[in-house]
């Protein structure tokens, strides 16, 4: 039955320290603790330009997706980079101005320029020809306005031309650093998910050791009793000690105000709750409150005990030695 039992306790451990180990590195990989402080995005939407967006009462707009909250992300990060960077929707929208920008306006105004080429020439040769006369007259100064005008159409149509061959360069280097922001911007929130989950699942593995331990325990005793009925004065004995400790973590509990309403907030500033739709938002009332802080104490309270009574025994072990 001992050997048993030490190959439960095994198992137990192992998983524990597999639990905490991935904890800690889901921890390392995601963002510092700074960004996910400041990083409201995670919760409320955000446009196309970067500006939060609020009810008419100015409140958050929570997110309503996964995908939203990557694009609240990617814009938030761009942001505080200064780097103007685009969201994904926007991205393609740019891809598409890219494409057309390729395809249709740069070869329209290639031909324009070539198509007008030669009239420029025969303009500047007139302009040249025309101011090196040392008087004009009435019609040859309607000819130079009109060439000189030829010639500025044409610089027009030139400048168009170089500034669509500017913004191709322009637009590519925006969507390859918007892809890159967003790229980074959808690790950081898979990497926050995963660190989420695994704070969870420790949670999970930490309740189900408390609620077997307990169980653990209470059978022993129940052994005990039954092998050994001067046992049943110890018994009783730790049972009132739980029960002692839970009543003071209830009291202790009560009167931080949970049973006057008092609630947390999460980042958008809505009562701690589960769910983003506020219709259908599930928010955490009086009793998760105190069974919550009521567990948190009596672990408090029992590590406590388990330090000073591992203390205690290590003391009365010297001193018997």
């Amino acid at each position: 039955m001992r050997k048993l039992h030490s190959y439960v306790f095994l198992a137990f451990a192992l998983v524990s320290v597999a639990m905490v180990a991935w904890a800690i590195i889901a921890g390392w990989n995601a963002p510092d603790s700074a960004k996910i402080a400041t990083s409201t995005p995670l919760v409320q939407k955000f446009d196309a330009n970067g500006v939060a967006v609020n009810t008419e009462d100015d409140q958050p707009v929570p997110v309503e997706s996964a995908q939203e909250g990557i694009e609240a992300l990617g814009i938030i990060f761009a942001n505080q980079l200064d780097e103007g960077i685009l969201t994904l929707d926007a991205i393609e929208a740019e891809k598409e101005k890219l494409a057309n920008t390729i395809e249709k306006l740069i070869p329209e105004y290639e031909k324009k320029v070539s198509d007008n080429r030669e009239a420029a020439l025969e303009a500047q040769t007139k302009v040249e020809e025309l101011k090196a006369k040392k008087s004009l007259g009435y019609a040859d100064k309607k000819a130079l306005a009109a060439a000189e005008q030829v010639q500025a159409d044409f610089k027009a149509l030139n400048d168009t031309l170089n500034q669509h061959k500017e913004n191709v360069v322009i637009m590519q280097e925006n969507i390859e650093a918007s892809i890159k922001a967003n790229d980074a911007a959808k690790l950081n929130a898979e990497n926050m998910v995963s660190l989420a989950t695994a704070i969870h699942w420790n949670l999970m593995w930490f309740y189900f050791l408390m609620v077997f331990a307990v169980c653990f325990i209470v059978m022993s005793a129940i052994w005990n009793m039954m092998l050994n009925a001067g046992g049943l004065k110890k018994t009783i004995l730790a049972l009132v000690v739980v029960v002692v400790v839970v009543a003071v973590s209830y009291f202790v509990a009560s009167s931080n105000g949970w049973t006057e309403g008092a609630t947390l907030k999460d980042a958008a500033g809505y009562d701690l709750g589960i769910g983003t739709d506020p219709a259908t938002r599930t928010v955490f009332g009086t009793f998760e409150y105190m069974v919550a802080d009521t567990s948190i104490l009596v672990t408090y309270i029992t590590f406590a005990g388990a330090a000073l009574a591992a203390l205690f025994s290590a003391i009365r072990g010297i001193y018997k030695s």
